[in-house]
């Protein structure tokens, strides 16, 4: 989902500028998509962008700064920055876990396959001990 993207390349835009969260302004167009699209090497379309706004407009990460339509005269509020700043630190932890630790997650979060694949040894187990299959 584009959504951290979008935070990302505003606050991308203001530490590169040096200006503060309450002067950017932004709209959502085929620009801004390109922008993204090179940077982060996806294929995302403007209507992509729209529904990662409305989420991002949802959740206050962004705001309306000025009159001029739905994706015209955004601005990223603190939240926004928080939220983004927040997300871009779990990724690079993400990142940077050991082979043990990847492999510790990754059991984790397919622990319902390990029980499956658990239950039908025991399973196939019980069925060869009681037909008597040697």
């Amino acid at each position: 989902m584009p959504v951290f993207k979008i935070l990302a390349n505003v606050i991308d835009y203001m530490e590169s500028n040096g200006v503060t969260a309450q002067v950017v302004m932004f709209e959502v167009d085929q620009k801004l998509a390109d922008e993204i699209n090179s940077k982060h090497g996806t294929t995302y379309t403007v209507f992509d962008l729209e529904k990662a706004v409305d989420k991002c407009i949802a959740h206050e990460w962004l705001t309306h700064r000025a009159l001029g339509g739905k994706y015209k005269c955004l601005g990223i509020t603190t939240k926004g920055i928080g939220a983004a700043r927040s997300k871009a630190k779990a990724e690079e932890i993400k990142v940077s876990r050991s082979w043990l630790k990847k492999s510790s997650d990754y059991i984790e979060d397919h622990k319902g396959l390990f029980v499956l694949l658990g239950f039908i040894v025991a399973l196939a187990t019980f069925a060869s001990r009681f037909f008597g299959v040697k």
